[in-house]
């Protein structure tokens, strides 16, 4: 567990920074000011201090039909949880969600960033029953074969529930508690305050309005860590049906050519990204991403 923060507070100066309790009320300093030691900038150590645990069911149903018909139905209940993270275990281009106050660590249990909680993968495997050796048309010319036979059709839907993700604030001034600027060397991510509760909106409306029902507000410089738990929220969910055609030619007994076609997310259906986190973002609970539309592609494998 990567955990940056800074050296500790001398208490006989006033601070704001939230590590310790203020002296006074006004005057608070910087954060360099803050520092017994002015020589030291942002430090950065690994200390195997964190907690992690998961606890799963996981169901597989597999049966093979006559025919050539194969279906496969894995599905996955899981929690993650914790009260720090390593690198790799977020979105993409989101940020890690580690500790807003390294010294309460007991404050920073909630959902890793990789925890799904409801994960269902379905998958159908056809062989036509057209061509040479097959059902239909077992003698059927070589001819006809290359046309008709050897045909194979594969089905997968994934649905998943959305991964979480942290909603947090940019700090100023005195609310700033660190001044590392990477979350791998163990930026910490200030967190807000929160009241109210999800409300009802389609899918048109969370577009805008994610969070809706919920009030954010940033807590005072005398205690900059809010009361929203770590990795709280959740992004939408996700469901995607991908579909394959293949066709193998026999060029020789030790040698094949498969030809396929492979498309994804065959309906088109829309899955959106996560929203915009940060409270202090003017865009903050917006959504402006998807993941890829309907793709598909042709591709040639020589097996042999």
């Amino acid at each position: 567990m990567a955990i940056g923060t800074q050296a500790a507070t001398n208490p006989v100066t006033a601070t704001c920074n939230g590590f310790v309790t203020p002296i006074i009320t006004s005057g608070c300093l910087g954060i360099q000011a803050r520092r017994p030691d002015q020589s030291f900038d942002g430090i950065t150590w690994v200390d195997p201090a964190g907690n992690n645990d998961y606890n799963g069911l996981s169901v597989r149903a597999e049966h093979r039909f006559s025919q050539g018909l194969y279906a496969l139905n894995s599905f996955t209940w899981g929690k993650a949880m914790g009260d720090s993270e390593q690198a790799l275990e977020y979105f993409a281009g989101y940020y890690q969600a580690n500790p807003q106050n390294i010294h309460d660590l007991a404050a920073e249990v909630g959902p890793s960033s990789f925890d799904v909680k409801l994960n269902n993968v379905t998958t159908v495997i056809y062989q036509l029953p057209f061509g040479r050796g097959r059902h239909f048309g077992s003698n059927m010319n070589r001819v006809a074969d290359a046309f008709v036979g050897g045909w194979e059709a594969d089905s997968i839907v994934s649905a998943h529930t959305g991964q979480p993700i942290d909603v947090v604030y940019s700090a100023s001034g005195n609310n700033i508690v660190s001044s590392l600027s990477n979350d791998y060397r163990g930026q910490p991510f200030v967190r807000p305050n929160v009241t109210g509760s999800a409300v009802s909106q389609s899918r048109s409306q969370m577009l805008n309005t994610y969070f809706a029902g919920y009030t954010f507000s940033t807590p005072p410089a005398t205690d900059p860590f809010g009361d929203v738990g770590r990795n709280s929220f959740r992004a939408p969910h996700f469901v995607q049906w991908d579909a394959a055609l293949h066709k193998s030619f026999d060029i020789h007994e030790k040698a094949h050519l498969q030809i396929r076609a492979e498309f994804f997310d065959v309906t088109n259906h829309t899955n959106f990204g996560i929203p915009d986190t940060k409270t202090t973002d003017a865009a903050f609970g917006t959504i402006r991403s998807t993941f890829p539309s309907r793709q598909g592609q042709l591709a040639a494998k020589l097996i042999f």
